[in-house]
């Protein structure tokens, strides 16, 4: 079973969705924007890690200890991409919603600035 991909899975991906459809009609139009900018400047700087990190084999993969879907993109398993593509949309949105959470439910207090 691939443990890994399952895991970056249910981290990722699955709470990510759920942020988005949160999230979708509470942004402001340049927020939404700052979202996509933050996103292309910031996976293909992930895809560019994962082979930096390969390359100086700071990391490998080993089928005994965590099998793989066996798929791979230039020699780097796809889970690393799942990974390394999910973590940045993942905690974005994040922030985004403590943004508007904190905006929403706690500007009124006099405790916060």
């Amino acid at each position: 079973m691939p443990r890994y991909f399952l895991t970056v899975l249910f981290i990722f991906w699955i709470p990510s969705v759920f942020l988005y459809f949160f999230l979708r009609n509470k942004l402001t139009a340049l927020k939404k924007k700052a979202f996509w900018i933050n996103l292309a400047i910031w996976c293909p700087v992930t895809f560019a890690a994962e082979y930096l990190y390969l390359w100086a084999d700071i990391w490998n993969f080993s089928e005994e200890f965590d099998p793989l879907l066996g798929i791979s993109i230039f020699g780097a398993p796809i889970e690393e991409f799942a990974f390394w593509f999910g973590a940045p949309v993942f905690f974005t949105l994040l922030y985004l919603a403590f943004s508007y959470i904190d905006r929403r439910y706690f500007r009124g207090f006099k405790h916060v600035k």
